[in-house]
């Protein structure tokens, strides 16, 4: 039996080509874009961050640090931190429902922080979004551990904004 070989239609077959090359390289734009992403996210620790509380809250982290299983307003035991400290105020007057003259800000020295306790969340700035939260690109971080009272001090006892 002799089989006949195909007929290749050159131009289809270039056509081919060109949309494979054009979804591969459109696949690789995505991995450049999730990479660098995830390098944000890794990028190291400022010298401060900032975690706010009620006025109450601050007096006996002060004395005993921060303790993330004291923490009720957590779903897991971490303590939140960010280096923006309108986005720190926001939060807490969210999930705090307190009102503003009752937040002051604590500032805390990473150097006391363990890296291996450390998660950085790098949210991606969303212009077009109205909410506030959801506009900027914020560095929030969550720390799965105590923060002695050593690493922290009270730097303001008024809403910044």
């Amino acid at each position: 039996m002799n089989k006949e070989q195909p007929q290749v239609n050159p131009e289809e077959l270039m056509k081919s080509i060109d949309e494979f090359t054009e979804a591969m390289k459109k696949q690789l734009k995505k991995i450049d874009e999730k990479e660098a992403y995830f390098e944000k996210r890794r990028k190291p620790l400022p010298e401060k961050l900032y975690h706010v509380t009620t006025r109450q809250n601050a007096q006996q982290i002060l004395k005993e640090g921060l303790d993330p299983s004291k923490l009720i307003l957590e779903d897991r035991e971490v303590v939140s931190l960010s280096d923006d400290i309108d986005f720190a105020m926001g939060v807490a007057e969210e999930t705090q429902k307190a009102k503003k003259g009752n937040l002051v800000v604590l500032e805390i020295d990473t150097q006391y922080l363990t890296p291996s306790r450390t998660h950085n969340y790098l949210m991606k700035a969303d212009p077009n979004n109205p909410d506030p939260f959801e506009a900027a690109e914020i560095h929030e971080v969550h720390y799965e551990s105590s923060i002695p009272p050593d690493a922290m001090k009270l730097i303001s006892e008024k809403n910044k904004k």
